[in-house]
């Protein structure tokens, strides 16, 4: 037995069941050196896929920003087709190597343009795939300026109301609100929070906090310095787009909206530096071709016109954007309202009309956000032109509100000021009333001119009081009939109710009149709460 244990050269031979444990360990060590090799080569491959991945995911940003290739989303294996268009096209077949490369030989400057890499490395643009449309802190604080805009504007009202100065600041508002929406909608497409984008931002902040500051001279010794500051600010945002927006498809769209501003910036500067009758005139002219602007989809000679379709904009953050335009205009009327209740806090009459101002902003504010801007915001998001909409509602027809609001928040000073003032009394030629104030009959006697012409100014209050509320109905009105199938007849109701009254108001002190507004709005809050909820969404309205 020991003899055949032993090989020839004196060794021992291994029991068999040895001989398997070593071919085991043997075969699980070469097993393992292949599956490491196995798995460099993997990294390896990984690396050059995800490569790849980056290249094609670096085109197709920039083919669709060419508008050649549309968004593509795809559900395979949970892979996002935003991020691996190109590498999961080529695996299903569905776009080859070829083509690719003839896309990228037509668009020679895709990969190479200046622009793309700046946008790209900058990080500038909103991507409609991951950016969820939310208003950022930096938008929240160019909104500041705003504030003391408005607060300019309807403090100038006060101080100095007429017939004059009415239609001065109306021009006023009209460019306000433009150089503002036109803001929004440049953050619509860019991203607030890309360095560069914030730059641009704070220098408009500045150019906007100008303009804000001189409103109660422009039409004296500043106006100059309004058009001039007015007119750059236009003109840099645009201009700053343009460049940036190099190889983009919204390039266009920028180029020809930049003519238009600049045909206007010429009427605004010219009509700054002669002053007078003209300027009013010549910036009633820059106010028209600014607003003709959008309509005529910025029509440029050689360049042709916008399309609405060529907006592609996030609908939400427009329309959150411009429901804070309405927060900030309301909370104007707040501070109107609570300034003016220190001075009165000993009289029953100015106490009763701090309480009826309160109640009417909070009938519009209840009126704009109880059910029709968020009806708007999906309306707008599920809409195949959101482009369309957000021309129309948000940038026309939202001033309209903004408008009656300013107006509403000067009645209230003037309600709260004198509330017994009556527009119209035969006794006094447009003085107050037996219970009129000496100061505020005082405030309207001008020596020289005659009755008439007191009774005419004084008119003024009517339009004021009246015309703030009408305006914000009216307004709210064709907002929601932006979005919904007809006319919206509640509304009709009220506006043609306060016009009705508007012949008895001019007889009524001032008081009469803002309950008789702030009335007919509540009633409209209320009958909007009780159709949307019980007879429309079924739910209780509380």
């Amino acid at each position: 037995m020991a003899d055949n244990n032993n090989y020839p050269s004196g060794g021992t031979r291994p029991h068999p069941s040895t001989l398997k444990s070593y071919d085991t360990t043997t075969n699980t060590l070469n097993d393992t050196l292949d599956e490491e090799c196995e798995a460099k080569n993997n990294d390896t491959i990984a690396g050059v896929l995800n490569m790849e991945n980056v290249l094609e995911d670096d085109r197709r940003l920039a083919l669709e920003e060419q508008g050649i290739v549309q968004k593509h989303h795809h559900h395979n294996n949970g892979d996002d087709g935003c991020r691996k268009f190109g590498l999961i096209h080529r695996q299903q077949g569905l776009l080859s190597s070829s083509s690719t490369n003839n896309l990228d030989s037509e668009n020679g400057s895709i990969d190479t343009g200046i622009g793309h890499r700046v946008r790209c490395h900058g990080k500038l643009m909103r991507h409609r795939d991951i950016d969820t449309g939310k208003v950022t802190n930096m938008e929240l604080f160019f909104d500041l300026v705003y504030v003391y805009a408005i607060s300019a504007i309807s403090e100038t009202m006060v101080d100095e109301l007429s017939w004059v100065v009415i239609l001065e600041m109306l021009v006023i508002t009209l460019a306000i609100w433009w150089s503002w929406v036109f803001t929004a909608w440049l953050t619509n497409w860019f991203n607030p929070d890309s360095y560069l984008v914030r730059l641009l931002l704070l220098f408009l902040m500045l150019a906007s906090l100008i303009l804000s500051a001189v409103i109660p001279r422009t039409f004296q010794d500043q106006s100059l310095v309004f058009g001039l500051t007015y007119a750059v600010l236009q003109l840099a945002r645009s201009s700053t787009a343009t460049l940036v927006l190099h190889g983009h498809k919204l390039q266009k769209v920028f180029v020809r909206m930049l003519t238009w501003q600049t045909v206007a910036a010429v009427f605004w500067i010219v009509g700054g530096a002669i002053g007078g009758t003209t300027r009013n005139i010549i910036w009633a002219v820059a106010v028209v071709i600014e607003y003709s602007g959008p309509m005529a989809g910025f029509y440029t000679p050689g360049c042709g016109k916008s399309l609405s379709t060529d907006w592609e904009i996030h609908g939400g953050h427009l329309a959150e954007r411009c429901s804070l335009f309405i927060i900030i205009a309301l909370g104007e009327s707040i501070v109107v309202t609570g300034e003016s209740f220190k001075d009165v806090l000993h009289e029953p009459a100015g106490i009763a009309m701090f309480i009826v101002s309160f109640l009417g902003a909070a009938a519009m504010w209840w009126i704009y956000f109880h059910s029709a801007s968020n009806e708007a915001i999906e309306y707008v998001e599920s809409s195949d032109d959101p482009g369309a909409m957000g021309r129309m509602a948000y940038t026309y027809i939202h001033f309209v509100m903004v408008l009656g609001i300013i107006w509403c928040a000067v009645a209230d000073r003037l309600s709260i000021d004198d509330p017994y003032h009556v527009p119209y009394h035969k006794g006094d030629n447009g003085g107050s009333g037996d219970h009129g104030s000496n100061e505020g009959s005082a405030l309207h006697k001008r020596s020289g001119e005659p009755p008439e012409s007191h009774e005419l100014k004084d008119m003024v209050d009517v339009l004021i009081i009246i015309g703030g509320p009408c305006l914000f109905v009216l307004g709210h009105a064709l907002f929601r009939r932006s979005f919904a199938p007809r006319f919206p007849k509640a509304h009709l109701t009220a506006i043609v109710a306060m016009l009705c009254v508007t012949p008895i108001c001019v007889f009524l002190p001032r008081w009469a009149t803002a309950v008789c507004t702030t009335g007919i709005m509540m009633l409209l809050a209320l009958y909007e709460s009780y159709f949307r909820c019980v007879c429309i969404h079924k739910s209780p309205i509380f």
